[in-house]
């Protein structure tokens, strides 16, 4: 049963910059759900379903590629992994955190991480390199998990 106030259309985030675009060659495909291990979600999201790709693929922006893994569990609470990818430092610019992420609190993670929410929705916000990691955990007691969402977010940056 979802919680007040979620809806079922809202339970899987959108990744803004998807859409149909003409391919680019951004990277190699990555398998979103294949980044962190079944155990290494659990820190954050006990009796998970295994994760779902939601999207791998082209963006919107041409030269960025986009790749979400959705987790869920009988609650309906969530757990994503989202990485957005640029070809270039050209690119990069168009998806780089902004100061409304970067003026949040840092946290220690490859080459810049910033974590920000409400004791229901946590989000990590991360740079390595030219692809930005974002990690959301939308589930009762979410402000809790903050160090756990760290050590995820340097867990999927040493995969990139």
């Amino acid at each position: 049963m979802p919680h007040p106030g979620r809806s079922h259309a809202s339970m899987f985030p959108l990744v803004l910059l998807l859409g149909v675009a003409a391919p680019t060659l951004v990277s190699a495909q990555i398998d979103p759900c294949k980044l962190l291990t079944r155990e290494q979600v659990a820190t954050v999201l006990p009796d998970h379903d295994g994760g779902s790709v939601a999207h791998a693929g082209p963006a919107l922006i041409e030269g960025v590629s986009a790749y979400q893994c959705s987790y869920a569990d009988k609650e309906f609470n969530l757990f994503t992994v989202i990485l957005n990818v640029a070809v270039d430092d050209k690119r990069f610019a168009d998806i780089k955190p902004g100061s409304t992420i970067t003026d949040e609190k840092k946290v220690p993670v490859a080459d810049g991480g910033w974590i920000r929410g409400s004791p229901d929705d946590m989000k990590l916000t991360a740079v390595k390199s030219r692809t930005v990691i974002d990690l959301e955990r939308m589930a009762p007691g979410a402000g809790g998990k903050a160090a756990a969402l760290v050590a995820l977010a340097n867990a999927v940056a040493g995969k990139l």
